[in-house]
């Protein structure tokens, strides 16, 4: 053999070795690709916690804007299922219809300042999610009576009370089904922990 045939031999067998090797590289790829096209797709807690969360973030908002008995059961349309419940600290169940009269009462109390809605913890359920959340209503108040110091005085009062809220999604759009109290509520006198 001549020396520019062995080279040619040498050129031509790492050539093989080279194909052979992108050739592996590329059925590994395709089978990964292909393991994982059959894997359950898995949700994205991440998303769906910002999305739920803004959703609290909304309903906060528009139950401080709320005027009409047609607000609160428009809203109550969108964001709720027809068959929502509301379950009270004691165990017992109210549906929609007994408490949307005490919903539109609120409407003739005096304003909260703030509301907000922070999500504690996200369960995600394979029809959709549970929350553990804190509702925090704060109120400013004068103290005709003196019962949190001088009488007269102006004062901060924050109200948290902790829910477990089941979420479902329905065409694309998250909707609750029901919240749970969880325990008494705490009462804050000018400060808060939200």
């Amino acid at each position: 053999m001549q020396p520019d045939d062995e080279r040619t031999v040498t050129i031509s067998a790492q050539l093989e070795r080279t194909s052979d090797c992108v050739t592996g590289a590329v059925m590994t790829i395709v089978s990964l690709l292909a393991l994982s096209l059959l894997q359950p797709e898995r949700p994205d807690t991440f998303s769906i916690r910002a999305d739920l969360q803004g959703l609290y973030d909304e309903i906060s908002q528009a139950m401080l804007q709320f005027v009409t008995e047609a607000d609160v059961q428009e809203f109550h349309d969108v964001l709720y299922t027809p068959d929502w419940v509301f379950v009270d600290a004691t165990g017992v169940r109210y549906s929609w219809q007994q408490v949307r009269p005490q919903a539109v009462e609120l409407l003739k109390s005096p304003r909260a300042a703030s509301i907000v809605q922070p999500i504690q913890k996200l369960t995600l359920q394979p029809n959709g999610a549970v929350v553990i959340v804190d509702v925090a209503v704060t109120r400013d108040i004068v103290d005709g009576d003196g019962r949190y110091g001088p009488r007269g005085a102006s004062h901060s009062l924050t109200e948290i009370t902790r829910f477990r809220d089941s979420w479902v999604k329905v065409s694309d759009k998250w909707k609750q089904t029901s919240r749970e109290q969880v325990g008494k509520p705490r009462v804050l006198l000018d400060k808060t922990d939200h």
